[in-house]
């Protein structure tokens, strides 16, 4: 079967069948590019993981400390492959029959890790280019919101909290951000609060237009942005947990 046929058929076999447009025109069939070759040895999904890390810190590096806009062009390059590899994992493990709890939670972990990484070398990235000590503010600021975006997410999925208070799992947005992703729209939910939160589901998955924020050069524009999600999701699901638990004894 020639290589690109494979790839197709690949592609078919792995993919959600619920899907952001990234992943689904973009990400996943440049993952299964690499799945092809991958399928047939012994690499396991999570050192795959393991490897979108590694690839990650690499990119997280390049923006911090690679001036101007080429450089952020690279260091934007070097994220995308890392979310191509992300892909690779969780599809290599459908196509193995590999997938497992801990698999997801591994992938989970190393996503929260990523967010950490990547606020951060925005911060100091737009710092070391203006030298102006807000930015530095902002990219500390970002972490807080992003730690406890992460930390509430975490908590709300936890099956005692899910038992104590009779609320449903969570939904999560995509492979990047799923944990603080803001909750997909209900079906047959229209208005404002539905806009919003598609427009949040869409702004939280950075891998889907971090090239044009690189292509504009307005990394600014991005940090300013993804604070302001994640405050904005950890500000909801703390009111939510204060609503259902803040009225009782516990």
């Amino acid at each position: 079967m020639p290589f690109f046929t494979k790839v197709a058929e690949t592609y078919r076999q792995t993919r959600k069948p619920r899907d952001i447009l990234w992943n689904r025109f973009v990400a996943r069939p440049l993952a299964a590019v690499l799945l092809v070759p991958l399928q047939g040895t012994r690499i396991t999904p999570n050192q795959v993981t393991f490897a979108s890390l590694v690839v990650f810190v690499a990119a997280a590096s390049l923006m911090a400390l690679f001036p101007g806009q080429l450089g952020l062009i690279v260091a934007i390059v070097a994220l995308e492959a890392s979310y191509v590899l992300d892909c690779v994992d969780g599809q290599l493990a459908r196509k193995k029959g590999l997938s497992s709890p801990v698999g997801a939670h591994l992938d989970f972990l190393m996503d929260e890790l990523k967010a950490f990484m990547l606020v951060a070398a925005a911060g100091i990235r737009l710092w070391r280019g203006s030298e102006e000590p807000l930015w530095l503010l902002e990219g500390l600021l970002g972490l807080c919101m992003v730690a406890t975006a992460i930390s509430l997410t975490t908590f709300i999925r936890r099956p005692e909290y899910l038992k104590a208070t009779g609320a449903a799992r969570p939904e999560s947005a995509g492979d990047y951000g799923d944990g603080f992703a803001a909750a997909p729209a209900k079906a047959g939910r229209r208005g404002p609060l539905a806009l919003l939160e598609s427009l949040g589901k869409l702004l939280i998955h950075y891998p889907s237009y971090l090239v044009v924020v690189a292509l504009a050069d307005r990394l600014d524009v991005f940090l300013h942005v993804y604070v302001v999600i994640n405050s904005a999701y950890a500000a909801r699901a703390l009111l939510g947990v204060f609503l259902k638990l803040g009225g009782t004894s516990k």
